[in-house]
């Protein structure tokens, strides 16, 4: 008989559970906190291409370019990385904001594999 192989396989399996990645959801805007208590408020595109990034009293848009991180923006000089509930401003390779946590707990979703 072989049906008592496969149910004793199929109890095995009945406590497993399956865990699909997450991605963090980012919102259009969003306001960080960064160390020494600075803000960091980003504002991204509804294309995603770009980003404005208000920091030390100026607003400065930057461009999306490719990354390991889950979002990049950059005009040459400045750089800013989101990657979830984290980011990162630099300038010239030097780190003017962070590292940073978003001011709100942000949503997460299912990643999604082509």
């Amino acid at each position: 008989m072989r049906w008592p192989a496969a149910f004793a396989a199929g109890l095995a399996l009945h406590g497993c559970v399956v865990v699909q990645p997450q991605v963090t959801v980012l919102p259009a805007e969003i306001a960080y906190v960064c160390r020494n208590d600075l803000t960091l408020k980003v504002s991204r595109a509804p294309d995603g291409r770009s980003a404005s990034v208000w920091f030390d009293g100026k607003s400065t848009v930057l461009m999306r370019v490719e990354s390991a991180a889950q979002e990049k923006y950059s005009n040459g000089p400045t750089t800013l990385y989101l990657d979830g509930e984290k980011a990162l401003l630099s300038s010239d390779s030097f780190v003017v904001a962070g590292p940073c946590l978003s001011a709100q707990p942000l949503p997460v979703a299912p990643m999604s594999r082509y």
